[in-house]
């Protein structure tokens, strides 16, 4: 009887000690997943491309495109009312109304170009935690940082900087999916975002039947 339990008990050994560096393995993937600064790789990343294409949706009727080709960026924006775009190309920039079919060009004007990495980069200087989150019913990792930034579309004066809270939600692919800020109790505003490599040409042409003013 002795013999025939050591027998069953010899082939545990080696199965914990897997297990154990199972474990192991997962605590070290799951720590080096959380000190891994997700925006800063995006921000990274985004610096050192010429193109892309940035969205972010309020709702089917507000949402703002960021788009960067080389030395072109464009502003499309989109409210409930109005519809505009800003295209800054070799020191001129191009304003067009599209509800009134016109458009304004502004020669030498100096815009900056690096929008969407300036957002970041002012980002980034701010204090932040991680968690998870489910939005929309699928679950994100977050990042959470102090205070407000330039993805807030919310520009009512009552805001307190202190208060507010911002969180960028990333997918399995570490793709950047949600911009949520918080800015009390029960407020908060939620953005849908969509990165892409790839660019719409047409959002830096003027429609042929558009007036210059």
């Amino acid at each position: 009887m002795r013999k025939n339990r050591k027998k069953i008990f010899v082939p545990i050994i080696p199965i914990i000690l897997l297990v154990i560096v199972i474990v192991v393995i997962v605590i070290f993937v799951i720590n080096r997943k959380n000190d891994d600064n997700m925006l800063m790789n995006l921000y990274n990343d985004l610096n050192a491309s010429q193109t892309y294409m940035f969205t972010e949706e309020k709702n089917d009727k507000n949402k703002t495109i960021i788009v960067k080709d080389g030395d072109k960026t464009a502003i499309d924006s989109y409210t409930d009312e109005t519809h505009t775009t800003t295209i800054v190309e070799n020191g001129t920039t191009i304003y067009i109304l599209h509800d009134r079919e016109e458009y304004y060009i502004y020669q030498q004007n100096n815009v900056e170009q690096s929008i969407l990495t300036d957002w970041l980069k002012e980002t980034l200087e701010k204090e932040h935690t991680t968690g998870k989150e489910r939005v929309k019913g699928k679950s994100y990792s977050y990042e959470e940082y102090s205070g407000g930034t330039m993805f807030l579309e919310n520009t009512a004066l009552y805001l307190n900087e202190d208060e507010i809270k911002t969180r960028f939600y990333f997918d399995n692919q570490d793709n950047l999916v949600y911009i949520k800020t918080i800015f009390g109790e029960n407020d908060e505003e939620l953005l849908k975002i969509n990165l892409t490599k790839e660019v719409d040409d047409s959002i830096f042409e003027i429609p042929a039947d558009y007036a210059e003013n």
